[in-house]
């Protein structure tokens, strides 16, 4: 392969034979002070800068090389052109500078021989084609008259490389450690709802068949029968709460709550004949917090006064006082209270506590998971989803469904959040390992998502953390991740020359 310089001296003696040989370039011919590519992913933005030796070429009197730097797609679809660096000889740089060329001081048009070295500092917008291209030196020589003539580089495209820029990473393929929840114990359901019982006016003993009571006893007792009714389910405790309405002195509506809570309690043991420990109760004397509620909720009665009602039930008065006060200034609102919403403030609200039984085999637990899976332990979702594929659609979903099941679990948010990260849905996973806890695995499920993000320095934090707790084979990924970290993007293909 010739030299630039033995081509240029052949074109001054032999000029009108330069058409009849291939002319080549080389990487030897192309001499730089420096080079620097860079990519800016965050700016977006390409900068090239080289620094060219122009004092090391002989060119013919009346001839000239040219020198272009061109950015190139990988797949040749997409270029961008530099300014030209034009190496003139005698004649040719006299032409240029009695033409005008070179009075602005800044042109890129020197004489060859002469001591200098040739600028290009350009930068560029980034577009996606530049993620995998090449910076060439396009190479061409010409005289005064005729196009001039390409020099071929060993590039596919001609030219001569002088870069590369690839900006694929080297993937962190990291495998994923699903772990088993901590077994919380039995499932355990409950039955809530309200009853409007009514006593006689100031009795504390229950009438069964009284006004509304059996429709309202019946609540309580279909609650009851549908446990019982579970073969699958062990009532373990029926709690009653008695509410009694503000009018009336508090201590009277004191002992009423207390005695009609108690009767209440009393009946629900002895028609199932439960255990005094199965069976228990409180009560609040005045239903203050729920008068507080119809107050602001209810705002389809003809309440004219809420606000300065609402301030006195969260006022200083003690409970007699509160409710004398809404009497005395606001008698009209008053009477719509004592007639539409103090009847709604006497009533027993109950609930029904049961234990599901612990399923043992896989065949159980499948088929409680496909009726009904909120009766499913949160160990039985790990056990029932290692019956199938890892990654598989219906190992998927179990994790799904546990993790909306227990929310809380930090196993369970420790799965969901691998099966997100190995989708790619980076945001769902973070918000998964929120509620992961501080175990190795989590760390380690925190490191992957670093390391999807390229987040390389949170990424090295979390598994170094993982390693710290006692987690195996946390050296090679930390490799790994220091070698994506580390990677640079540009690849030079071109040496320089001394200055």
């Amino acid at each position: 392969m010739k030299r630039i310089a033995n081509i240029l001296a052949a074109c001054v003696l032999t000029a009108p034979s330069l058409l009849a040989f291939q002319k080549e370039v080389s990487s030897d011919d192309v001499r730089l002070y420096d080079i620097n590519l860079t990519v800016d992913e965050g700016a977006e933005k390409v900068r090239v800068r080289i620094d060219m030796a122009v004092d090391s070429y002989n060119v013919g009197s009346d001839r000239e090389i040219i020198f272009t730097p061109v950015l190139l797609a990988d797949n040749l679809s997409d270029s961008l052109q530099l300014e030209p660096i034009v190496i003139a000889g005698r004649n040719r740089w006299y032409h240029y500078l009695r033409d005008g060329f070179l009075d602005d001081g800044d042109s890129n048009i020197f004489r060859a021989g002469k001591k200098g070295k040739a600028h290009i500092d350009a930068e560029f917008p980034f577009q996606p084609w530049m993620a995998n291209s090449s910076l060439e030196m396009r190479a061409e020589s010409a005289n005064c008259c005729d196009a001039p003539d390409r020099l071929v580089g060993p590039s596919p495209s001609g030219n001569v490389p002088l870069a590369r820029i690839d900006l694929e990473r080297p993937q962190v393929d990291i495998d994923f450690v699903f772990a088993p929840p901590v077994d919380a114990g039995p499932v355990i359901k409950s039955i809530e709802g309200s009853a409007f019982v009514t006593f006689v006016v100031n009795r504390t003993e229950l009438k069964p068949d009284y006004m509304n009571n059996p429709a309202e006893l019946q609540k309580i007792i279909n609650s009851i029968e549908y446990v019982r009714r579970d073969t699958d389910a062990t009532i373990t405790r029926v709690h009653i709460k008695g509410f009694a309405s503000p009018e009336g002195p508090y201590q009277n509506n004191v002992r009423l709550a207390q005695g009609r809570t108690e009767t209440l309690r009393r009946y629900v043991r002895d028609l199932y004949s439960f255990a005094d420990s199965i069976v228990t109760s409180d009560y609040q004397p005045e239903d203050w917090a729920g008068l507080r509620t119809w107050i602001t909720d209810s705002l389809s009665l003809p309440i004219s006064n809420r606000p300065a009602i609402l301030d006195i039930i969260d006022g200083p008065l003690d409970y007699d006082e509160r409710n004398a006060a809404i009497q005395r200034q606001f008698p009209q609102d008053y009477a719509v209270i004592l007639r539409d919403i103090y009847p709604w403030l006497r009533h027993s609200d109950y609930k029904v506590t049961y234990a599901i039984k612990t399923y043992t085999s896989l065949e159980e637990i499948a088929r409680v998971y496909a009726a009904d899976p909120t009766r499913l332990r949160n160990v039985d979702f790990y056990t029932l989803a290692q019956s199938y594929p890892v990654g598989s659609p219906e190992y998927c979903s179990v994790f799904a469904t546990a993790v909306e099941i227990y929310p809380d679990d930090p196993m369970l948010n420790l799965n969901a959040a691998n099966l997100a990260l190995e989708a790619g849905d980076l945001d769902r996973a973070q918000s998964y390992l929120l509620k992961a806890g501080n175990t190795p695995e989590a760390n380690y499920a925190r490191g992957i998502l670093g390391a999807r993000r390229s987040d390389y320095a949170e990424a090295i934090r979390r598994f170094e953390a993982a390693r710290a707790a006692g987690m195996s084979g946390i050296d090679p990924i930390l490799e790994r991740i220091a070698a994506a970290r580390d990677y640079y993007p540009v690849t030079y293909l071109i040496g320089t020359v001394g200055k």
